[in-house]
């Protein structure tokens, strides 16, 4: 800026008046600038206002997570499926299974088809080849011989597949490190240097084609002298995939896979039942996975606690009025130390949001869904209540264990885990539409008062995060047209101003001056030429 360049040149000290103008316009500036810093620090005030509202916000978007996953049903219709052996069958359920028990018996796995050199590839097994080599470097020590054209090129074919390789440059290695690559040929091989053989099969088990090997319906298909000349695979070799039979509550099945998946629930067997078909069966037990359920509402009432803790924190933080945002001329006026600033700045941002009535109003509209009671449930779940067992209507957080503790704990929420294992043990659907439900049974919207805690809150938490970011914008976000944000940027364009308001102002002073400096040293030369003319002996 041009009236800054002037305000570094042309200024004169006080040479000719004795003045210390430097340090007279210096404490000019002083009184000038304590109004600057004044909007410095209302500005930092409302920066670490910001940075405090988006650090409750931070903790509300991960409540908000935690809460998400109790307005679903699928948390409340986990199922669990225990094994009485496992080396036998096991087994996974998911939450549209029935409780029950399977009884499972498994006469075979199945297996993928395998096919196996007829013999050793190598031609003696005193000197057999490297399967690292290059093919072309290893063909005196190969047992058969295949076609390759001029550039040693050479190919083969599985299961439709075509590989193309070079003798030249690639090894046995290099050829079953392909094939075993390719997907689409449904196929892995290995070379056993101790049988000196080429083994490979299915990767999927299961009779996959009718009829023997024999007869054309080979499941692995070869095409190409060097399986055939090299490698010795024969398709009439061919070990058939085997498909796994077993039975489930007396209905004997068979499956491609060693997994059977029936009524939500998946079955994998691992073994054999001893005796097959006639043997013992083996029991899978089907049940509501209360563990789960219980570990989802733990995690809820700890987070909850966790974030409502730090809310109430912020709301209860001591303030300092006396207690300002310190300054650059007050930290090297008063030469603090970096703990010394520490200390400062912490107890000038202390209180920032205390009494906030934003955090207030979202911190009473979460309280107040959780002691709420939902309308419209009539399903009941039986719970000990002063040690006698009761059956209850399940329309409060109450019924099922969660209750709020004293006044002076501003809402802290504590859970009676056996209590809401009792109900969920006796009605998981009730405990279910507790937290979830939020459509009648036509499916149009419910009133607010007759949904699901976990939906209520869920909408308390999210108009309470969108409300923060109105007022104090997203971190990281592009453009933060908040509240907050659009006072700081006016805050930057007002000390801008003032920065070169005051400079414009420190550079009329030092013009001032100068000008004084001038005629001051105009009027000494003038009595200097004056006083020469009177003196004594002067002509």
């Amino acid at each position: 800026m041009r009236w800054l360049k002037m305000a570094m040149v042309n200024r004169v000290g006080g040479l000719a008046s004795g003045l210390d103008i430097g340090q007279i316009i210096s404490d000019l500036m002083k009184a000038q600038r304590l109004r600057l810093d004044r909007i410095k620090q209302d500005r930092e005030i409302w920066q670490w206002r910001q940075e405090e509202y988006r650090t409750v916000n931070s903790s509300l978007l991960a409540l908000r997570d935690v809460v998400f996953n109790l307005r679903l049903q699928g948390t409340f219709l986990a199922k669990t499926a225990v094994s009485a052996d496992a080396s036998i069958v096991t087994a996974t359920a998911a939450g549209s299974a029935v409780p029950t028990v399977y009884q499972v018996k498994v006469k075979s796995l199945a297996t993928a088809a395998t096919n196996v050199s007829t013999q050793s590839i190598s031609a003696s097994p005193e000197e057999k080849i490297d399967p690292s080599a290059n093919l072309l470097s290893q063909l005196d020590k190969l047992a058969g011989q295949f076609e390759r054209d001029e550039n040693n090129n050479f190919s083969f074919r599985i299961n439709g597949v075509e590989f193309t390789f070079n003798a030249a440059t690639d090894s046995l290695n290099t050829v079953i490190a392909k094939v075993n690559a390719t997907k689409e040929a449904g196929v892995t091989m290995f070379y056993d240097p101790v049988a000196d053989k080429v083994a490979i099969a299915t990767t999927y088990t299961g009779d996959r084609n009718p009829g023997s090997a024999q007869a054309g319906g080979a499941e692995i298909q070869i095409d190409g002298a060097f399986l055939t000349e090299v490698l010795f695979l024969n398709e009439a070799n061919e070990q058939g995939g085997t498909d796994a039979e077993f039975s489930l509550n007396g209905l004997e099945l068979t499956s491609h896979t060693n997994s059977y998946t029936v009524n939500g629930v998946t079955f994998r067997f691992t073994g054999v039942t001893p005796g097959g078909l006639e043997g013992t069966a083996t029991a899978v037990t089907v049940a509501h996975d209360v563990d789960a359920v219980v570990k989802a509402v733990k995690d809820f009432v700890d987070k909850y606690n966790e974030v409502i803790g730090l809310i109430n924190a912020k709301l209860n933080e001591a303030r300092y009025p006396d207690y300002r945002p310190l300054t650059e001329t007050e930290i090297e006026k008063g030469k603090l130390t970096e703990k010394q600033i520490d200390q400062w700045q912490a107890k000038a941002r202390s209180g920032i949001l205390k009494n906030d009535p934003l955090l207030r109003s979202i911190l009473d509209a979460m309280r107040q869904v959780l002691a709420s009671v939902v309308g419209g449930l009539t399903d009941k779940v039986t719970v000990t209540v002063g040690g006698q067992s009761k059956t209850i209507t399940a329309n409060s957080l109450s019924v099922i264990g969660i209750t709020t503790g004293p006044y002076t704990e501003n809402g802290k929420l504590y859970l009676d885990e056996n209590r809401l294992r009792e109900a969920l043990q006796s009605n998981p659907e009730a405990v279910m539409a507790l937290f979830t439900r939020s459509k009648d049974e036509d499916g149009s919207d419910l009133p607010p008062a007759e949904r699901g805690i976990a939906v209520r809150l869920y909408e308390a938490i999210n108009n309470g995060i969108q409300r923060i970011t109105a007022q104090a914008g997203r971190a990281g976000a592009l453009v933060d047209n908040s509240y907050i944000g659009r006072l700081l940027r006016e805050y930057d364009r007002r000390l801008g101003d003032y920065e070169e308001r005051l400079a414009r102002l420190e550079d009329r002073y030092w013009r001032q001056f100068t000008a004084l400096e001038t005629a001051i040293n105009r009027m000494n030369m003038q009595s200097m030429w004056l006083a020469q003319h009177f003196m004594p002996g002067a002509r």
